[in-house]
């Protein structure tokens, strides 16, 4: 039996301008069912556009002038809407792409359901292959025996991501980490007086019927001591200064559990507060490291912070912060629904040409 999805590997160049991203080309590799591909590359002005930095001209080829003459996005991206057709599944490079273009629908008041479902092949890649350090696009096609165009022109880094897709068989790497079920990591460490506090809470959840099924939770709070001790530096002028630092002796209790969340992350959707690096210091101080898999944060997922506050665990009882968990996982299970449909991991998500 043939293939029976359609992938469109898709890259964009973006410039800074007035603080922001904007993107200033789409480049696009539709591989079809039966084999053929097609092209799409389209340049783009960005909104009241006069200048190119001239790191992006020396490091994309892409001049001021050019630019100058290009459409507005929303022009360009209505032609690229109507080249995908439908029934397609994205491919990138990294999460770049995907958040600048949903940030441009956005400034441009269209809708973003076409951009989805999209999958982070780099991520999917590095799962795979356990690599913890991000791979660039054209050192893994060297690594792959796998020649390249020029670099940071968008349709010719959208065609490395392709041949590297076609080359490692992306598709059935794709299928193997496709999963319905997470894991929801909420972690914090509070210095207090004379000790830290620690909160450990998992949450082992299944995406189902369009819900999300809490399956047990668990919660872990102590405080752990510390100690505060001195040591002496010397900068490049050899002058000696004294810094303070802090030990904080770590907890056989959370070492176990933390252990045990490494074990039951292998094949599951991570889901985090903000980026797994901001419990490393956690991880470190028991000596413990996670298995790569994929991640998602609640900064991403809810978007505000003020919605995101309500996942600390502040004055009340383990209890009462468990149930609160609980509410809210049940008040914005369509977001986490809506995650697993956008990075088709359900094979049932994967849509069929």
């Amino acid at each position: 039996m043939g293939r029976t999805k359609t992938y469109i590997s898709i890259d964009i160049e973006a410039a800074l301008i007035r603080g922001k991203q904007y993107i200033i080309e789409i480049g696009a590799v539709k591989w079809l069912p039966d084999g053929t591909t097609e092209t799409f590359t389209q340049l783009i002005q960005p909104y009241k556009f006069k200048r190119l930095n001239v790191h992006i001209q020396k490091l994309t080829g892409i001049t001021t002038e050019q630019l100058l003459d290009a459409p507005s996005f929303k022009e360009a991206f209505y032609k690229f809407k109507r080249w995908c057709k439908q029934d397609y599944i994205f491919l990138t490079f990294g999460e770049f792409d995907r958040k600048v273009l949903e940030e441009e629908l956005s400034r441009n008041y269209i809708k973003n359901d076409c951009l989805y479902p999209m999958i982070d092949f780099q991520q999917k890649y590095m799962i795979a292959k356990g690599i913890k350090e991000q791979p660039s696009l054209g050192g893994l096609m060297a690594e792959l025996g796998l020649e390249n165009e020029t670099q940071h022109r968008a349709l010719a880094d959208a065609a490395s991501l392709l041949s590297i897709f076609m080359e490692v068989d992306g598709e059935k790497l794709i299928e193997q980490q496709q999963t319905d079920d997470f894991l929801l990591v909420l972690t914090n460490l509070r210095m207090l007086e004379t000790t830290y506090e620690l909160v450990i809470s998992t949450t082992y959840c299944k995406v189902e019927d369009e819900q999300v099924h809490i399956q047990s939770m668990q919660t872990f709070r102590d405080e752990l001591p510390f100690t505060v001790y001195t040591v002496e530096q010397q900068n490049e002028d050899g002058e000696v200064t004294t810094i303070e630092r802090i030990s904080i002796k770590p907890n056989e209790q959370a070492k176990q559990l933390l252990q045990q969340i490494s074990q039951d992350a292998m094949g599951k959707i991570l889901i985090s507060r903000t980026p797994l690096r901001s419990m490393s210091k956690i991880l470190k101080l028991h000596n413990v490291a996670l298995p790569k898999t994929e991640v998602m944060t609640l900064t991403n997922l809810l978007k505000k912070e003020e919605i995101i506050a309500k996942f600390h665990l502040v004055e009340e009882s383990t209890h009462s912060y468990e149930a609160k968990i609980l509410r809210l996982l049940r008040k914005y299970e369509h977001v986490f629904v809506e995650e697993f449909h956008k990075r088709a991991l359900i094979e049932k998500d994967i849509i069929q040409v």
